[in-house]
């Protein structure tokens, strides 16, 4: 197998110098660890030398991607036992769902890369499959690690210590990169697939340790009635998302850590001008020193510097948005305490804007801090509580878009399963400060969710109910960005109320329920249905928390409409990964108004995605 996927393998990396502009980074046998072929090497290293790197969707970014694939599949096809229903695959395409992958980390990492990246009640719906362990064991019985094996002197391999390191290899990856966890290459007891890239994990030098690695996404999209920002807009597109992340993180010592990520992220195809979320030309994601202060057994604490993503929780307050094409990041300050089960992290940041063609820079006429605290294993699952500040001096001569107001929000969030079975996920908050207009702020937001998983004859579905509110602004002639209604901050907001992402958790009433079964080993799929109302007889607001239809008249009626979301996920492999999704979009009375809504009369919208990603 391993001379197949090094000759799949190796174009990607040596594609891979091309395209940092090292045409002669002959590297490929080093990281997939397989024989050498410097002829395919040389060739590739001298072709088309002077292609442009730096078009909207270069040559040289396909022939990474093609390559990319390759490998991808090879791994794929000749690695079938491994490919099944991974619980972190499918986790992140709801929350994305990224394509979810948020699971254990590194013992000196903060508990919110850890354990509360998802909603455990929501992953676990997702991703308990039964059979996915068993699918990928090795033998049942004890096996030994050397010819002449002691269990007095020497390790001796259980089923439970086989499986437990082939689920940390399933985890690997994390939401956010910086929280990876390779410990399992060290693991004498796994005896699972190799994939390419591993040689780059956990390398030890004389200057420390050192992980190298990535992504690569793509994703076609066909927006039927509704491009653009601001819900329904009678605009059609479909077009193609490209994004690359590369990553280094270097742990020169126990106490002193360097991490640093980039992105490069890339439309092709569309007929409107992309959005914000879409591009973004090579840019640091990530740059960042950790310094350990403190540290005494479970007790730790870790001071962060620099440009760093975040991801608190279920995400509905505080996320990296992985389902955008460029992800979320921050700049400042960060203290992580953690003691056991229990976790603290107090941060100060301002938000990174996104500059597509140019350098991305944090705002400075913006403030985001907070703490966040969590405690896990509190009776059947979690709970934490939270303070968020968020102050903006963003002033602006149209009313709507003026940002000028302070917002605190105070808000917990429980978690888990009772001892009946039972699934719950419940969280709120209450948000006070002051409006852009000087007014007093006071709005807030409630998730009440409750689930079970259900042992059919031939399906095992989890199901579940959900109900969403979230405050609005009750004046027409006051709506704007900073008005009294509840502002969501910095979620992933594409998790929550519908994928077709119409609607922000904003002046929003939001009705569901949610079925999530596999089908196959490597096939899970979602159905989740909505039923949107707003909260006051205004309007509604995108996921920018700008009110939108401000030229139509207040709302007549609040029945915003009915959308029904169907997500496959396809898991080729524990590192690669499928999405198909469709869904459709009923348009309610809301849009009955002239003047609301497109000018062609249609209220319905129909939104199709196929995505590929594969990490290494």
């Amino acid at each position: 197998m391993k001379p197949l996927l090094g000759l799949f393998g190796q174009p990607f990396f040596i594609v891979f110098g091309r395209y940092l502009n090292s045409p002669n980074l002959n590297v490929a046998t080093w990281i997939c660890g397989y024989s050498s072929r410097s002829s395919l090497l040389k060739s590739f290293a001298m072709h088309d030398q002077g292609s442009d790197v730096v078009q909207r969707f270069s040559s040289s970014q396909f022939r990474l991607a093609v390559a990319i694939l390759a490998q991808s599949a090879a791994v794929s096809l000749l690695s079938p036992s491994i490919a099944v229903a991974d619980e972190t695959q499918l986790v992140e395409t709801v929350v994305h769902l990224a394509s979810t992958q948020e699971q254990a980390s590194p013992s000196d990492l903060p508990l919110e890369e850890s354990t509360l990246a998802t909603s455990q009640s929501v992953e676990n719906a997702i991703s308990d499959n039964p059979d996915a362990d068993s699918q990928a064991e090795v033998p049942s019985e004890a096996i030994v690690l050397s010819s002449q094996c002691d269990c007095c002197t020497t390790k001796c391999c259980t089923k439970a210590d086989k499986q437990s390191a082939t689920k940390a290899m399933k985890s690997a990856y994390a939401g956010v990169f910086y929280a990876n966890n390779f410990s399992y290459l060290c693991d004498p007891c796994y005896t699972g697939p190799s994939f390419c890239g591993e040689s780059l994990k956990n390398m030890r030098t004389r200057f420390g340790t050192i992980s190298l690695g990535g992504e690569t996404r793509f994703r076609y999209q066909d927006e039927r009635n509704f491009r653009g920002p601001n819900g329904l807009t009678g605009n059609d597109d479909s077009f193609l998302l490209f994004r690359q992340r590369f990553y280094a993180d270097w742990k020169m010592t126990d106490d002193v850590r360097i991490y640093g990520e980039i992105l490069d992220a890339n439309s092709s195809g569309e007929n409107f001008q992309p959005l914000i979320i879409e591009e973004n030309d090579f840019d640091i994601l990530n740059l960042f020193v950790d310094l350990k202060l403190f540290e005494c057994g479970d007790t730790s604490l870790i001071a962060r510097i620099g440009r760093q993503e975040m991801l608190y929780s279920a995400q509905r307050t505080i996320s990296p948005l992985d389902w955008a094409n460029t992800r979320r990041t921050f700049e400042g300050v960060r203290a992580l305490y953690k003691n056991n089960d229990l976790s603290l992290d107090a941060f100060w940041t301002r938000p990174v804007r996104v500059n597509p063609k140019g350098e991305d820079r944090s705002d400075e006429k913006e403030d985001f801090f907070g703490a966040y605290a969590t405690m896990k294993k509190a009776g059947g699952g979690s709970v934490a509580a939270y303070y968020l500040g968020y102050n903006s001096d963003n002033v602006s001569a149209n009313p709507i878009l003026n940002r000028d107001f302070t917002f605190h929000t105070v808000g917990g969030r429980t978690d888990g399963k009772t001892s009946g079975g039972m699934l719950y996920d419940f969280e709120g908050a209450y948000q006070f400060g002051k409006n852009n207009n000087g007014t007093d702020h006071s709005a807030g937001f409630v998730t009440l969710g409750l689930g079970r998983k259900l042992d059919c004859r031939n399906f095992q579905p989890t199901v579940w109910a959900w109900y969403d509110y979230a405050s609005g602004e009750k004046n027409f002639a006051d709506v704007s960005i900073g008005d009294n209604g509840y502002h969501h901050l910095f979620p992933l907001a594409h998790k929550y109320n519908g994928f077709m992402d119409l609607f922000g958790r904003r002046n929003l009433h939001d009705l569901s329920t949610q079925v999530i079964t596999p089908i196959t080993d490597k096939v899970n799929v979602l159905v989740w249905y909505h039923y949107l109302m707003l909260a006051e007889n205004t309007l509604p607001y995108n996921l920018a928390m700008i009110p939108y239809n401000l030229g139509g008249v207040p709302a007549q009626d609040r029945e915003l409409g009915h959308e029904i979301d169907v997500l496959f996920n396809i898991n080729l492999s524990p590192r690669d990964n499928v999405l198909l999704g469709y869904s459709h979009f009923f348009g309610g009375d809301y849009y009955d108004p002239a003047g609301i809504g497109p000018a062609n009369g249609d209220k319905d919208a129909d939104f199709f995605y196929a995505q590929f990603q594969t990490r290494y």
